[in-house]
């Protein structure tokens, strides 16, 4: 998809059954949670069309996103049946090196279902790269109950540094993060960049399955950026800049707890709480070890000294999974109405050969225009 511009989607439910509810979900767009945009409320019966406008913004960063059915009671048995996908948001590829462009991409939708892990709806993808050149591998993970597993990347002559979380790329130098494993929550989607410096093959691992080989040769293809220099993300929107540095203009405390949030079931009619548009808050969540966490609308920038579990501090993310408490500064501007907060819970039964998560813990908050404490900025 291309920021500045709007899609129209028809969403058909080619269920038998006419009773059968489904709707569909992002994370990652910074689009409206209501009317025809991205509001989990709507559904469509089987044999049934609904139609979606989502306005992407002209400023929306460029990040990997992903989407999946969210009719409350009904998400996680229908991810698990493979109702889900990845999208992506162009960069402005003027401002960022030639490695992270499309040309150069290496696409992986990570499916961790039952006893089944799959890279890209297989048993084993596999990729080829140029030895010495560098690749923007765009990773996306989907386990139904959002648990914690880690990338790894094993054998091999391959340099892996981490740039972007959940369609937002990083702060810090674009080298910072580099490692061969990485911690992602089933529902986290991740960017890296990667080189390999000799002839060899790299088995990617979610957890304990292989998802994916690369195989670094000198195959003679034109993919791949010879450069050695990474350069530096892209600009950042307004909405995800001087949070850190900022005075907040309200707090607020989130816990997830089986089918609660702050012991509270979902209630499609009333909110958790009432936020004034135009401001910057600072939340502190926690119970995410448990139950893995998921904000619509806006992206969370990690405040906790020291970063919650594998969540670095000073980073955007869209999905928590941490023990204890994190504290997280987000800033409500540019759209409101309905902010999705979503947590799951594992509840098991076996139902061909399928591991399925029985209920989540859904709410929202309602991003209305009253007036805050002092005028921001």
């Amino acid at each position: 998809m291309t920021p500045g511009t709007t899609y129209k989607l028809t969403l058909h439910n080619s269920a038998d059954d006419s009773t059968l509810k489904t709707n569909i979900h992002t994370h990652g767009l910074h689009i409206t949670g209501s009317g025809d945009g991205d509001d989990i409320t709507r559904f469509v019966t089987g044999g049934s069309c609904l139609d979606y406008t989502w306005d992407i913004p002209s400023d929306h960063p460029g990040g990997t996103n992903w989407y999946h059915p969210h009719y409350h009671t009904l998400t996680n048995g229908q991810t698990a049946g493979g109702a889900f996908g990845m999208i992506i948001i162009d960069d402005d590829y003027s401002k960022v090196h030639a490695w992270a462009h499309p040309q150069n991409e290496l696409l992986l939708l990570v499916s961790d279902i039952g006893n089944s892990v799959l890279g890209n709806g297989i048993t084993n993808e596999v990729f080829q790269v140029e030895v010495g050149r560098w690749y923007r591998l765009r990773v996306s993970t989907v386990e139904p109950n959002a648990n914690t597993a880690a990338l790894s990347f094993n054998g091999g002559d391959c340099t892996v540094h981490k740039v972007a979380s959940d369609g937002i790329w990083h702060n810090a130098a674009l080298t910072t993060y580099s490692g061969s494993s990485f911690d992602m929550t089933g529902a986290s989607r991740a960017d890296y960049a990667i080189s390999c410096a000799s002839v060899g093959s790299t088995t990617v691992k979610w957890g304990s399955g292989e998802v994916a080989t690369i195989e670094a040769g000198t195959f003679g293809s034109n993919t791949g950026s010879e450069e050695t220099d990474l350069g530096n993300a892209p600009p950042k929107p307004a909405s995800l800049t001087g949070l850190n540095d900022a005075s907040v203009d309200g707090t607020f405390s989130i816990t997830m707890s089986g089918a609660k949030i702050n012991r509270k079931m979902w209630d499609e009619d009333v909110p958790l709480g009432v936020v004034p548009y135009g401001g910057i808050y600072e939340w502190t969540i926690g119970g995410t070890g448990a139950h893995p966490y998921h904000q619509h609308l806006y992206h969370m920038l990690i405040v906790e000294p020291g970063g919650c579990g594998f969540h670095q501090e000073g980073e955007f993310y869209d999905t928590l999974s941490a023990s204890g408490s994190c504290c997280v500064r987000f800033y409500a501007i540019d759209i409101g109405q309905r902010m999705v907060l979503v947590s799951t819970f594992s509840r098991d039964m076996t139902c061909h050969s399928i591991k399925q998560t029985l209920f989540s813990s859904t709410s929202f908050i309602h991003i209305i225009a009253l007036p805050r404490s002092r005028p921001r900025r």
